[in-house]
C-alpha cells in the first residue's frame, strides 16, 4: 500500500509550527585526516616513568564515598532526605554522588531539555548534608530527567583536580533524552574516580537494549587529558555506575511477592537479569556490587508500602543499583553498607553505597627526588650515536573491511641500538597527512631506550565520510606509512584491504542503480532499468510497515547493534532478515541509512533555501519539486510512510512533532564543507532545530 512511484506528490499540506524545540544531539565526528604535530616525546617518556614509580613516592589514605541512586518519577521533594543521605551513613563520607532520574516526565522536557526541576532537589539536599558536617557541591550535571550531584568535604576542595562532565544520550540519533547517562570525573589527591549515573530502557523483555544502552553510554563518554587525548570511562582507577539500570526479575508476580515476603532474596537474586548478563559478561563486565540484603525497590504504588497493584502488576525488581569497577593498578573498595532507604513518594525506593576507597597522596619531597633521577637517567643516554630499530613487518594486510566496523592490527617496533631512538610517522612528499582518512595510527611517535620495545596500532575504519571513494568510485584501499627514526633510517609499511561494498554510506543516485545485492553486483548503465527508490530503503520500510506500525516509541528508541549489523548484512547480500531482529533495530537502520548518505535526501546545495522557505508550506513544496529525480522518489516515499505511521497514534504514542525533529536531522544537513561554526549550529541550537523540523511537518499535515 506504500508503492514506490515516479509520480508527483499533490499533497495539499497545511502550516504548522512548532514552539522552540531543542534537544540533546550526540554527533557521529568524522575522522578527520592525521595531520602532523610536534610531540614532547621527552616529557611523555618522562611522565611515563614517573607513572611506573609512582607507589614509591605516594601513600595511601582511606576515604569514605557515599553514591546514591533515586528515581523519583517526577515528583518534587517534599520529604526529607536525612534517611538516605543523613544518619543511616556509618561513617561520615568525604564524598557524595548523588543520582536521579526520571526527575522531569513532561513533554516541554525530553523535547526542549528543560532543566528547571533539579533546584528544588539541590536545596534537599544542601539542608540535609549541612547537618553531617561542612560540604560544598564540586558540580552537577544533567540531562533532561538524569541528573548528578557531587558534594565533597570543604577540607578537599583544594586537593581536587581536572573536574570534567559529559552526557551520553541512547534514545534514537541520541534525541530526546529519555534515557542516557550523565558522568562526572576528577582527581581525588592522586587517584582518578568517575561517576555515571543512567537510565536504561524498561520493560522485562528488553535486557539486550540494556546491555546496548550500557555500551552506548561507556563508548559515546569522553573526556580530554592535560594531552589532548580522550580519557574514557575506564581509564580511571575507581569507577562507579549508578542508576536505574532497569534489569528486572522475570519470574511470576506472585511467586516474587511470595518469596520477598519470606525475605528469600537470594533465590530471587539467582534469576535477576543484571546479574546473569554480569556473569556471562554480556554488560557491565569486570563491574562488581555489593550483596544485596534489602527487597527490590521497584515497583511500589507512590505514597504506600504495597508493590504494583495496577493492572499491570509489574513484577518487583531491583531496577536501582550500585555498581563499581576499580582499575588493577588501584586498590579494591572496601564495602560499608549497602541498602534501600523508605522514601514513599515515588514508585522506586532510593538505594545507597557507602565504601572505603584508597587515595593516593603524594609526597612532594619523595617525588622531587625520583623525577630528578628520571631526568638524569635520560641525559645519560643520550648521545650522538646512531639509533637504529627494527620493526616486526612492512606489510599490514587488513583483509576485509565492513562499514563502520574498526579492524586494529599491530607493528612491533624495538630499538635493536645502543642509544635512544626516537620515532615518527611523517607525511610523504608534498602531502601534509600522515595517511589515508580510513586509517589512524597510535602513537604517532615515541621514544624508546635501548631494547625498549613499542607497540603501534593501525586501526581501519570506514564511516559515512570516507566510503564514498570505495562505494561510488571503486577505489582500492591502500596506503604506504613513512616510518622515521631521528637521526637513523626510514621504515616504509605498506597498508592493504579489501572493503566490502555496502548501501551504508552510498549515495541515492549509485544505489538504484543496483537491481542486485550491493555485494557482489555492478551497477547497471540502462537508465530505463534503473529503481525508483534504493531496494534496501523499501524492504526496511516494507518491514515496519508489516510488523512495527503500532509499536510504542518507533523511531525514538535504539536497536541493538548486534541486530542492526545482522540487518544491514543482509541488505548487502539481499538474504532474508535474520528471526529475532527487533522493530527497533530496523527503525534505527533506516535512520542510520538516512544519516549516512554521502549526499543528504535534500541535497548539501538546497538546504539553505530549506531553511529559509520552512516557515512556508507552499515555499516547501516547491523547493521539493526541484529536487532531483531519485531524491524526490525518496522524500515523496517517506512522507507517505510516516504519514501511515501517525496513523497509528493511539497505539505508537508517536506525534508529528517527534517525527518531524527526528527526520529532519537525516534528511536536511548542511555541507561538511561548511565553516566550524556553521556546521555545529544546527545540532545545537533551537531556532535550527526549529525551522528544520517545520520543514519536514509541512508534508505531515
Amino acid at each position: 500500500s506504500l508503492s514506490i512511484t515516479d509520480d508527483g506528490v499533490s499533497n495539499d499540506s497545511v502550516t504548522a509550527s512548532l514552539n522552540g524545540l531543542n534537544h540533546q544531539q550526540q554527533q557521529h565526528q568524522p575522522m578527520a585526516p592525521v595531520v602532523y604535530k610536534s610531540v614532547d616525546v621527552n616529557g611523555q617518556w618522562i611522565s611515563n616513568k614517573l607513572k611506573e614509580r609512582e607507589p614509591e613516592f605516594t601513600k595511601k589514605e582511606s576515604m569514605v564515598m557515599f553514591l546514591g541512586t533515586w528515581n523519583v518519577n517526577g515528583k518534587k521533594p517534599t520529604e526529607s532526605l536525612d534517611q538516605w543521605l543523613g544518619g543511616a551513613n556509618p561513617m561520615a563520607p568525604d564524598i557524595y554522588a548523588i543520582g536521579f532520574q526520571e526527575l522531569d516526565l513532561t513533554a516541554e522536557a525530553l523535547l526542549l531539555g528543560d532543566t528547571t526541576r533539579a533546584l528544588p532537589w539541590e536545596h534537599a539536599i544542601t539542608q540535609t548534608l549541612q547537618t553531617q558536617g561542612d560540604y560544598i557541591k564540586l558540580t552537577s550535571r544533567q540531562l533532561v530527567g538524569i541528573l548528578l550531584f557531587v558534594y565533597v568535604k570543604k577540607e578537599h576542595r583544594a586537593h581536587i583536580t581536572h573536574l570534567q562532565s559529559d552526557i551520553a544520550a541512547v534514545g534514537i540519533m541520541g534525541m530526546m533524552g529519555n534515557k542516557g547517562g550523565v558522568a562526572i570525573r576528577f582527581q581525588f589527591y592522586n587517584t582518578s574516580i568517575c561517576v555515571i549515573n543512567s537510565h536504561l530502557n524498561a520493560h522485562t523483555e528488553n535486557v539486550l537494549r540494556r546491555n546496548q544502552d550500557m555500551k552506548d553510554i561507556s563508548r559515546t563518554l569522553k573526556f580530554i587529558g592535560d594531552d589532548g587525548k580522550f580519557i574514557n570511562i575506564y581509564d580511571h582507577d575507581q569507577l562507579f555506575w549508578i542508576g536505574d539500570l532497569n534489569y528486572r526479575i522475570p519470574l511470576p508476580y506472585q511467586e516474587v511477592k511470595d518469596k520477598i515476603a519470606h525475605k528469600d532474596y537470594y533465590s530471587l537474586f539467582l534469576h535477576d537479569q543484571l546479574y546473569l548478563q554480569m556473569k556471562s559478561n554480556s554488560a557491565f563486565e569486570g563491574f562488581q556490587e555489593p550483596p544485596i540484603s534489602f527487597a527490590p525497590t521497584y515497583k511500589y504504588d507512590p505514597g504506600t508500602t504495597e508493590y504494583d497493584s495496577s493492572e499491570k502488576k509489574r513484577v518487583p525488581s531491583w531496577c536501582d543499583r550500585v555498581l563499581w569497577k576499580t582499575a588493577k593498578r588501584a586498590e579494591n573498595v572496601g564495602i560499608l553498607a549497602y541498602r534501600r532507604h523508605e522514601l514513599l513518594s515515588s514508585d522506586h525506593r532510593p538505594v545507597s553505597g557507602s565504601f572505603i576507597i584508597k587515595v593516593r597522596v603524594v609526597i612532594p619531597e619523595i617525588k622531587g627526588r625520583i623525577y630528578q633521577e628520571i631526568v638524569k637517567e635520560l641525559d645519560k643516554k643520550e648521545n650522538d650515536a646512531m639509533p637504529d630499530a627494527q620493526i616486526s613487518t612492512n606489510l599490514v594486510e587488513f583483509d576485509t573491511i565492513r562499514f563502520m566496523v574498526p579492524v586494529t592490527k599491530h607493528l612491533l617496533l624495538e630499538n635493536t641500538g645502543q642509544v635512544i631512538a626516537r620515532f615518527k610517522f611523517i607525511p610523504k612528499l608534498d602531502e601534509t597527512v600522515l595517511c589515508r582518512p580510513w586509517l589512524t595510527i597510535n602513537p604517532i611517535a615515541g621514544m624508546m631506550m635501548p631494547k625498549e620495545k613499542v607497540t603501534i596500532e593501525l586501526t581501519a575504519y570506514v564511516d559515512s565520510t570516507t566510503a564514498h571513494p570505495f562505494n561510488v568510485l571503486n577505489e582500492s584501499m591502500d596506503d604506504i606509512l613513512i616510518l622515521h627514526l631521528e637521526n637513523g633510517k626510514d621504515h616504509f609499511v605498506s597498508v592493504a584491504g579489501q572493503f566490502q561494498h555496502t548501501f551504508m554510506g552510498n549515495t541515492l543516485e549509485n544505489l538504484v542503480k543496483y537491481p542486485n545485492p550491493v555485494f557482489n553486483s555492478k551497477p547497471i548503465t540502462e537508465e530505463h532499468k534503473m529503481l525508483s527508490v534504493p531496494k534496501e530503503l523499501w524492504r526496511l520500510v516494507d518491514n515496519i510497515y508489516s510488523s512495527g506500525m503500532k509499536e510504542e516509541s518507533l523511531f525514538l528508541e535504539s536497536g541493538v547493534n548486534r541486530e542492526m549489523e545482522a540487518i544491514i548484512d543482509s541488505l548487502d547480500r539481499g538474504t532474508a532478515f535474520p528471526a529475532g531482529c527487533g522493530i527497533h533495530s530496523m527503525a534505527e537502520c533506516l535512520i542510520r541509512f538516512l544519516e549516512y548518505l554521502a549526499e543528504p535526501v535534500i541535497p548539501f546545495s538546497m538546504y539553505q533555501q530549506a531553511m529559509d522557505a520552512s516557515s512556508n508550506a507552499l515555499s516547501c513544496k516547491t523547493l521539493i519539486s526541484h529536487l532531483p529525480s531519485v531524491n524526490y522518489n525518496v522524500f515523496f516515499y517517506l512522507v507517505s510512510f510516516l504519514v501511515e505511521v501517525l496513523s497509528h497514534q493511539r497505539d505508537n504514542k508517536l506525534t508529528a512533532d517527534q517525527l518531524a525533529i527526528i527526520f529532519s536531522t537525516v534528511l536536511l544537513r548542511p555541507s561538511p564543507s561548511t565553516s566550524t561554526s556553521q556546521a555545529l549550529a544546527p545540532q545545537s541550537d533551537a531556532v535550527t532545530v526549529k525551522k528544520r523540523a517545520d520543514f519536514i511537518k509541512h508534508f505531515f499535515v
